[in-house]
């Protein structure tokens, strides 16, 4: 891919904070149609990256461009593309979801129409609701009012630092549409988040830091097919013999909750059919046999345990 194709560059940023690098050297690119999952521990540097890339913040070396608009030296430019939520949204509960997106619109550079307003709202599932108080909004939909508010200039790129946090799964599945749309249009999207379960329900991409550096870069499939995935064994009769029978035919097998997982290495062939003859040659009445893919969370938790355990040692 061009570079020309890129909607966001972070090239080679780096940041100290009272002479402590708090980010170093980080790059990455997403591209139109994508979205990046950006995850850390906590202190790791995401926001400290997300206040750069939004130019509250200025980097010590390394440039951000946006729509190929240098966030520094071409800040208005640049920032005209960019949406953001940073949590839960602020508004003025006492006035109309349409009264609220008014102010905010009137603050921009654009003229926006009340025909517009009201189209956004619509688009963003808040039909109906702009001529309600917003203190008679769920949290769901205050995060909805929060994205038609970030997108009603029609930027490129949405920046989003925790927006499902407090949402039931009903909201989050609503804010996954909202986000799902939004790339279908050409647009990108970078979020970072601790619902781990949830991103990897959206996320195309990922870039991981840790003690701000980065740690890993890639699709989310890569990452996911990179660690062991789990088959789940329910058996009738003892379960410990068919553990040993198991291990000594080269499985990694173990007794958890009365039931025996097997991990299993995601470059190999789907191992069921060879386990299921195994056990049936060998007399055992297996109830049902499941494949458990890993999950993000355990990808992410195995990732970042890595690179501790490899600080350590240097």
């Amino acid at each position: 891919m061009k570079a020309t194709e890129y909607l966001v560059e972070v090239n080679h940023i780096s940041k100290k904070i009272h002479g402590q690098t708090i980010l170093n050297d980080i790059s990455f690119k997403v591209a139109p149609g994508r979205i990046l999952g950006f995850l850390g521990p906590n202190g790791a540097g995401k926001t400290t990256l997300l206040r750069i890339m939004t130019g509250l913040m200025h980097q010590n070396s390394g440039e951000i461009k946006i729509c190929h608009k240098d966030i520094q030296h071409e800040y208005e430019a640049a920032i005209y593309n960019v949406g953001t939520i940073i949590e839960s949204p602020e508004f003025y509960n006492y006035m109309t979801g349409l009264q609220n997106l008014r102010i905010f619109a009137d603050m921009s550079r654009k003229k926006v129409s009340n025909k517009e307003l009201m189209e956004d709202l619509a688009n963003n599932g808040l039909s109906g609701a702009e001529n309600k108080k917003v203190k008679g909004y769920s949290l769901g939909m205050r995060q909805r009012l929060g994205i038609a508010n970030a997108t009603l200039h029609h930027p490129k790129v949405l920046l989003l630092d925790e927006p499902m946090n407090g949402l039931d799964p009903k909201g989050m599945k609503e804010m996954r549409s909202l986000m799902q749309n939004f790339v279908k249009q050409g647009n990108s999207i970078i979020i970072s988040s601790h619902i781990l379960a949830e991103l990897q329900e959206m996320v195309n991409d990922l870039f991981i830091i840790n003690h701000g550096t980065k740690v890993y870069e890639g699709t989310i499939s890569d990452l996911l097919s990179e660690t062991a995935s789990v088959i789940y064994l329910e058996i009738k009769g003892d379960i410990a013999p068919v553990v040993t029978l198991l291990n000594e035919h080269g499985y990694q097998a173990q007794n958890k909750l009365n039931r025996i997982e097997v991990a299993i290495d995601n470059q190999l062939p789907d191992q069921r059919p060879e386990i299921v003859k195994l056990l049936v040659e060998n007399g055992v009445s297996l109830l049902s046999i499941k494949l458990s893919h890993n999950s993000l969370e355990e990808s992410f938790l195995n990732t970042i345990l890595v690179d501790n355990q490899n600080r350590k040692e240097v």
